[in-house]
């Protein structure tokens, strides 16, 4: 039997993370009639789970011109939404701890002023205490790369907040089933399935993060995306003390939240092995020579799997996600050992909780954002690499004004998703 189709739309968009509910928000906002697809929930998956760092700094250079676009959102974003996302423009500072450090951030400082104009700056040692007066003297840095416009939002309420916005502008959304299918006909996209109902619409967003590349395929699209668990942890508030800018340092990313409490994560994660593991070994195999901790391979992930985990309590506020991501302790323990290393006067705070997350990755570590060269009608956005929260709402800007048939805001012209069928072709 056929699938039963159900009424037309001008868009679909599939999931519900900050970029499909911004793509959703600002489509609907611009007269198109707009369904939303998400398996579990608004923000249930990365979105809600990440560090919640808004950051233009220390970005390549391909999606610099994508997040210095999202930026400008972020300044008005609670006064456009109308709603709290706790955006806070306090800077992000990345820390050098040795001469090395300092010429490699200096090198990437000096290209981002003169080609792009951001308004990073190199800050001597003096000047590093004195903006964060908390840091440790005798932590052993040599000065840090700042970039002042930078900022922070709590993650799952700026996602919340987008799914609000759409929801207010007259968005429709289907919940709690994956869809199962990206209808083609004639190398045009002719809707969405979820079990034997068809959605049809002449345009389909594909920004599932995690799930995209298996959906993807089912169409013929082989994009070589892979997933990383990722550990965050949270401390005990302290509330006495206010400290404005997110810190980047030695493996360590640190912001304060709203309650004053800390949100730390090690910059790397796990690969848990899978039965499907070998597809895209060949891809991702200078990634692993050149930074194995970024991916430490899990190879008893399989095995763990059919073993009871005692499940774990996050108290945050992101939905639950139906996968099952647990936190590693050891990340807990690195994270924690840095930041007390770094601050000092605040060693005694205690982990409160810790969770984990499911990043969306490609080889390059640049995420694809833009449409598929011979399936006219779909647009993706995926493999943002663990840091996609920054740039969620300009991309989710960029996938609704394609979708209009408009121009980009912003330059994606390196972020296709093609590249990486046309670099295998090359070969």
């Amino acid at each position: 039997m056929g699938a039963k189709s159900t009424r037309d739309w001008d868009v679909i968009v599939i999931g519900g993370g900050i970029v499909g509910c911004s793509a959703a928000y600002y489509a609907a906002q611009s007269g198109m009639r707009v369904l939303m697809m998400e398996r579990d929930a608004p923000g249930s998956a990365q979105s809600g789970r990440n560090l919640g760092f808004v950051r233009q700094q220390n970005r390549d250079f391909r999606e610099l011109p994508l997040m210095m676009g999202a930026l400008r959102i972020w300044e008005r974003i609670e006064a456009d939404l109308g709603r709290r996302v706790g955006w806070q423009q306090g800077g992000n500072l990345s820390l050098a701890f040795s001469e090395a450090d300092l010429v490699s951030r200096s090198d990437w400082q000096r290209r981002a002023v003169e080609e792009f104009g951001l308004d990073t700056r190199m800050l001597s040692s003096r000047e590093t205490h004195a903006l964060i007066p908390p840091l440790a003297t005798d932590c052993g840095i040599v000065g840090a790369m700042y970039t002042p416009t930078d900022g922070k939002a709590e993650p799952a309420r700026a996602t919340r907040a987008f799914f609000d916005a759409a929801l207010d502008a007259g968005v429709a959304f289907s919940f709690g089933e994956p869809v199962t299918h990206i209808d083609v006909s004639g190398g045009q996209v002719s809707g969405v399935q979820i079990g034997d109902r068809l959605y049809r619409a002449d345009t389909v967003i594909a920004a599932a993060g995690a799930g995209s590349a298996a959906l993807l395929r089912s169409i013929g699209l082989n994009l070589p995306q892979e997933v990383i668990r990722a550990t965050v942890a949270r401390t005990f508030p302290r509330c006495d003390l206010r400290m404005p800018a997110c810190v980047s340092g030695q493996q360590t990313g640190i912001r304060q939240d709203l309650n004053g409490a800390f949100v730390i994560s090690v910059a790397g994660g796990e690969y848990d092995l899978r039965l499907d593991s070998w597809r895209h070994m060949r891809q991702y195999k200078a990634a692993r020579k050149s930074d194995p901790d970024a991916a430490r391979i899990d190879y008893l992930a399989p095995l763990k799997r059919l073993l009871p985990r005692r499940p774990t309590a996050p108290l945050a506020d992101f939905p639950p996600s139906r996968d099952i991501a647990h936190p590693e302790p050891f990340r807990v323990e690195q994270a924690r050992r840095e930041f007390a290393h770094l601050f000092p006067a605040l060693a005694d705070l205690e982990v409160e909780t810790s969770w984990a997350g499911i990043i969306d990755v490609m080889p390059d570590v640049v995420p694809v954002l833009g449409a598929i060269d011979r399936i006219s009608g779909l647009l993706v956005a995926t493999g943002f690499s663990g840091h996609g929260f920054g740039p969620g709402p300009m991309a989710g800007k960029v996938l609704s004004d394609l979708a209009g048939g408009r121009r980009s805001p912003v330059d994606i012209s390196s972020l296709s998703p093609m590249r990486f069928e046309k670099k295998r072709i090359a070969l």
